[in-house]
């Protein structure tokens, strides 16, 4: 139905008709992603599973087949593949948490990093492959003796960040560790908390956030509450932002903690839909800001599951902001609110009791299309009427991108 309550005085004017787009879409039992017409469901383009570029011109993919993998950069608007290169092995591009998207490339877009895949990885080594973006030399095999993960790259692909998962207690117990990317080997010691509480970091990341000055933000569900881990990868320290408690012991409502800038940067929101939360973070101090409270709809009784020329839309799998600044939207459990993000006040909610996979806004901030979980279909929102229209089609499983026309 409609948003249920009148939108802010200072929103955005809707447009006269609502935005069509073109929406980058995967499809339950598909491997990769589709760029399909929001309007008809015309197929524009197929594109491969892989790290794309702010304005999706590029995306740099893996593919494995018969223990050979071939990095690839596609050419998303002329559908023609530029540089490529075969190397041996099963490997990928690594994920956080329950980004569909996967990561791995660096802020400088100059160095990719792969994780094995092949079906004995693990056994007590963790396999990693740097390759340089140019595809024109042997990659560097790094080969750590544990349980290591990806965590993050610094800006200029020099430091690999990775999590190693301790065996010991407490549950989720992990510490983060730098790679010399050069060398292949692990720097003494390991990330601590500057902070300085002498607390082991324990949790399961959610979402992760990487900002253009090195910082990396990720969200973890922890065993007493949620917090960030902003890891400053060109400096090599970190600091543990905790967050409100509330619902800690719910799994399924703490995966849909989703974490969004502000327009201008100056602001990192945290928000659970489901949980009716909502924090503001001060990227610079490391601080909470504020913390607000809010009535959530009622959740329907359902397993959550988890190009080139002109800037995209927002888009998020829990949360985005509007891109003048003014409205944050929150998915959850329940459906989707509005909320000021002057106020943390909530100004509206939309479809009540669906549960929400992903969420995309139109640059002007007058059309939302969210990816509703039962059956996998996209609706069109008119973000001042709430009006609904269905994007035709149904079973996607992804919403990772929209452009505009």
């Amino acid at each position: 139905g409609p948003a249920s309550t009148e939108p802010p005085t200072d929103s955005p004017n809707a447009p006269a008709e609502p935005s069509d787009a073109l929406l980058v879409v995967g499809q339950r039992g598909q491997d990769g992603l589709q760029v399909i017409l929001a309007s008809t469901h015309e197929q524009i383009a197929r594109l491969p599973l892989g790290v794309a570029d702010g304005r999706w011109g590029t995306i740099v993919s893996a593919t494995s087949t018969n223990d050979r993998t071939t990095i690839s950069e596609l050419e998303i608007e002329s559908d023609t593949v530029g540089r490529s290169q075969t190397i041996d092995g099963t490997w990928r591009l690594p994920a956080v948490g329950s980004d569909p998207l996967p990561v791995g490339v660096s802020g400088d877009g100059l160095t990719i990093v792969l994780v094995d895949a092949s079906p004995g990885a693990g056994g007590g080594t963790s396999r990693f492959a740097v390759v340089s973006r140019a595809l024109d030399a042997p990659p560097r095999i790094i080969e750590l003796t544990g349980s290591f993960e990806f965590d993050a790259l610094s800006n200029d692909g020099s430091i690999l960040y990775v999590v190693e998962h301790m065996p010991v207690p407490p549950e989720g117990h992990y510490q983060v560790r730098a790679v010399e990317v050069a060398s292949g080997s692990l720097r003494e010691g390991v990330i601590v908390d500057k902070a300085g509480n002498g607390e082991a970091m324990a949790g399961y990341p959610v979402a992760q956030l990487r900002r253009p000055n090195g910082f990396v933000f990720t969200l973890y569900r922890g065993a007493d509450h949620p917090f960030i881990h902003a890891l400053s990868s060109t400096d090599g320290w970190a600091l543990c932002i905790d967050l409100p408690g509330t619902g800690a012991l719910d799994t399924a409502a703490a995966l849909d903690w989703g974490l969004t800038p502000s327009a201008d940067g100056l602001s990192i929101f945290a928000v659970n839909a489901t949980l009716g939360l909502a924090v503001e973070v001060d990227p610079n101090d490391l601080s909470v800001r504020r913390t607000a409270r809010f009535e959530t709809p009622p959740s329907a009784p359902i397993s959550l599951a988890k190009f080139g020329h002109e800037e995209g839309g927002p888009v998020g799998q829990r949360v985005v902001a509007s891109p003048d600044g003014s409205t944050l939207y929150a998915a959850g459990s329940g459906g989707i609110v509005r909320i000021a993000a002057d106020s943390l006040a909530v100004t509206g909610t939309f479809l009540p009791g669906a549960a929400i996979d992903a969420l995309a806004l139109t640059r002007d901030g007058g059309t939302l299309y969210a990816l509703v979980h039962a059956g996998g279909r996209i609706v069109r929102l008119d973000t001042a009427s709430g009006d609904e229209a269905q994007v035709p089609g149904g079973g996607f499983d992804r919403l990772v991108a929209i452009i505009p026309l």
